[in-house]
């Protein structure tokens, strides 16, 4: 029989979901800045890596997205040495729903019916690891 999660492990999940969730806006933010400062598209960065690398490092909310992202794993490495997967994935998809909603609220992006599908399948999906682990 494993040892029930401890609170602090929940908390250490929820840091971690709500950094990446962080670092996902500003990647995102970021991009737009270097898009808007270059005038290129991302097929044509990637046809320039030296302006692309250039671009990155010199643009603070990519930076800050980036290091956002490595927090975040760091908090999930100390999160999974105590936690089964089967606890602590199903918070991942969290960013997902947070990031899609985010979207719709804040940056008005157009969402279709299949991104609500998909969010339906991540719900359905957390529900089943949920019951299965319950049954277990």
């Amino acid at each position: 029989m494993e040892a029930a999660v401890k609170p602090v492990s929940y908390a250490l999940i929820l840091v971690s979901v709500t950094l990446a969730i962080s670092g996902q806006i500003c990647l995102r933010r970021g991009m737009e800045v270097v898009k808007e400062r270059t005038g290129m598209e991302a097929g044509d960065l990637m046809k320039k890596p030296l302006t692309f690398a250039r671009e990155i490092v010199t643009t603070w909310l990519v930076m800050l997205g980036l290091f956002l992202f490595v927090a975040s794993a760091g908090f999930w490495l100390v999160v999974l040495a105590d936690v089964p997967l089967g606890v602590a994935y199903p918070f991942v998809s969290l960013t997902y729903i947070v990031v899609l909603l985010y979207d719709k609220l804040f940056e008005s992006y157009r969402i279709t019916v299949w991104n609500w599908v998909g969010v339906a399948a991540i719900v359905a999906g957390v529900i089943m690891i949920s019951l299965g682990r319950a049954s277990a």
